[in-house]
């Protein structure tokens, strides 16, 4: 693949350049100003020389005028939702979500609407976080109801841990600047709004559809699973749960991304097969169609969204019979998605999803076609595990930053489990097709329930195993992008993707040699006390050097202090408190 195949990477990144630097340097802005309006006035300048579209001087302008809009695009995205007194007033808010249960409360997201503050009235721009402080969900609270609530807004701040998630930056990047917490006595008046939003009535049906795995005779863990395999949602399943998954390496078919959307897309290929020629027109029209609309029942979701104009661009390549296509066609979704919400770049999700597609898109032709298996099973089989292998090679350095774990069985669970989700979707997209019949519905919803048991019990018996998951394990962010580079230029070079030999790899390897040994020896020299923030109270642990001292607090090592001593590489010893 030539880069004059993909021209939407020389506009991809430099907008997310922009944006990157915005969140890091967000003091240039009267500087990005000034460059995005010169290379807009050079560019519109050039246009009138006939050949200024290969004209390299048009170029860097382009790329400067992209790297200007993408910091300008991020810093308006932040400074958008508006400033609210920390003090008691009222709010009028529109729910965008349903309840979802936890410990001891209920969390939802509410669009504010108006505040009202003695005798001013104002109308900030954003949404804020809801804490209800019960642990019973209101069974007749809706997206798109609305609420009159006393209550005092605060502001959405993260704990300050070292290497922890940011949580106020992930909120941020959907519009929350806020939180607050509420009780019964706190809501004024409530009042359920028959007019609602596309979004607000996919979310509604994506509930819906709960209801009806469970009028069928799905119950407990299987109804967990099968609804975490189908509209993403994982409330109904246990920690327990959710655990095995992750130490089985499973735990990416809970949610309802690319890999679902995928799955769509190639079984309706599959099926409209003889749809070829002028006729692809019409199956990649009744492909995106039917994408959308299990966008719609899932609850449009941000993962589903980015997997659905993915998936889009991706069978717009193939009406314009470009083979090549693919990877620009994924840089396109890219780009889109990032200049409508440029902190998209800094979710987990929106990483993970598009490496796994870039890898496969990149090597798994190659791959496969390294053998050739005769018996069609077989055949299927190699497919499933190419797939897998150039998925997980992809994602490997991500996934280890962000869970601190590697399962070392993810490929005997995604051959088990990936068919298995495939067959889960089918089934429950049947079950609510057949809803309306209740022996035909009870029948699949029987079965549903048994593959469901057998992936749990699977599932369980791969997490259990010895020595099948390394835990504890991290990486620094240029770690991270350091591997990933060397894992592609490795691939690129034994696959024969381009000529490019293994002397590339090498250098990106000593490069993530020098980034460890930087940490390293950074760790090393520090003598300090880090005080760590564990659910409102205050954690004293000393660092000598690659030590943490962490005084014994009931037998556990909390998972903030884990997290930092994966990623810097540092290795906890237990003392006596005090």
């Amino acid at each position: 693949m030539h880069f004059r195949e993909i021209p939407f990477l020389r506009l991809f990144a430099p907008l997310c350049a922009g944006v990157i630097v915005a969140e890091a340097l967000p003091r240039l802005l009267i500087i990005v100003c000034i460059a995005a309006a010169a290379s807009l006035v050079f560019m519109t300048l050039r246009l009138f020389k006939k050949s200024y579209f290969s004209d390299i001087p048009f170029g860097l302008t382009l790329a400067i005028f992209l790297f200007a809009a993408g910091y300008l695009l991020r810093t308006e995205e932040r400074m958008r939702p508006g400033d609210m007194k920390e003090t008691g007033q009222l709010v009028a808010v529109r729910l965008s979500s349903f309840p979802e249960k936890g410990n001891k409360s209920c969390s939802l997201r509410a669009r504010v609407l108006s505040i009202t503050d003695e005798d001013s009235l104002y109308y900030p721009h954003g949404s804020m976080m809801l804490w209800f402080m019960t642990d019973t969900i209101p069974s007749g609270w809706r997206p798109g109801d609305s609420m009159l609530l006393r209550i005092t807004p605060i502001r959405v701040a993260n704990n300050g841990n070292p290497c922890e998630f940011n949580y106020r930056r992930y909120l941020e990047g959907q519009g929350i600047k806020y939180m607050a917490f509420l009780r019964a006595g706190d809501i004024i008046s409530y009042c359920s709004d028959g007019r609602r939003t596309i979004r607000e009535r996919s979310l509604i049906v994506a509930h819906g559809m709960i209801d009806t795995f469970r009028k069928a005779g799905l119950r407990g863990e299987e109804l967990g699973l099968v609804t975490a395999l189908t509209i993403g949602d994982k409330e109904l399943l246990g920690k327990e749960q959710l655990t095995t998954f992750s130490r089985s390496g499973a735990m990416h078919v809970m949610a309802v991304s690319g890999l679902h959307v995928g799955m769509i897309s190639m079984a309706l290929s599959f099926i409209l097969f003889f749809l070829r020629r002028r006729a692809r027109i019409i199956r990649a029209l009744v492909i995106v169609t039917a994408l959308w609309g299990f966008a719609f029942i899932t609850g449009m979701s941000s993962s589903v969204l980015r997997a659905t104009i993915m998936f889009t661009f991706l069978q717009a390549g193939s009406i314009l019979n470009r083979p090549a296509s693919g990877m620009n066609n994924l840089l396109a979704s890219a780009f889109i998605l990032t200049a409508l919400h440029p902190a998209v770049l800094f979710e987990a999700g929106f990483q993970l999803s598009y490496l796994a597609v870039a890898f496969i898109l990149l090597f798994y032709h190659r791959l496969y076609t390294l053998v050739r298996p005769k018996n069609r099973l077989v055949r299927h089989l190699w497919q499933m595990t190419a797939i897998s292998l150039v998925a997980q090679a992809g994602t490997l350095a991500l996934t280890i930053r962000l869970f601190n774990i590697f399962p070392l069985l993810f490929l005997l669970t995604n051959i088990v489990v990936i068919p298995i989700t495939f067959l889960v979707i089918v089934l429950a997209l049947f079950l609510i097709v057949t809803s309306p019949l209740p022996p035909l519905s009870l029948f699949i919803a029987t079965v549903l329930d048994r593959i469901a048991g057998v992936t749990l019990t699977f599932t369980g018996i791969i997490s259990s195993m010895d020595h099948g998951v390394i835990m504890n394990i991290g990486m620094s962010a240029s770690e991270t992008i350091m591997l990933t580079v060397s894992i592609a230029l490795l691939l690129t070079s034994l696959l024969r993707v381009g000529k490019i030999t293994l002397k590339p790899f090498m250098l990106a390897a000593m490069i993530l040699i020098a980034c460890n040994s930087v940490k390293t020896m950074q760790e090393a020299r520090r003598e300090r006390v880090i005080v760590y923030n564990i659910r409102g109270k205050e954690l004293r642990v000393k660092q000598l050097g690659r030590f943490l001292l962490v005084p014994w607090h009931d037998g556990i090592i909390p998972p903030e202090v884990r997290k930092h001593a994966a990623t810097r590489g540092l290795k906890i010893m237990v003392i006596e408190p005090g």
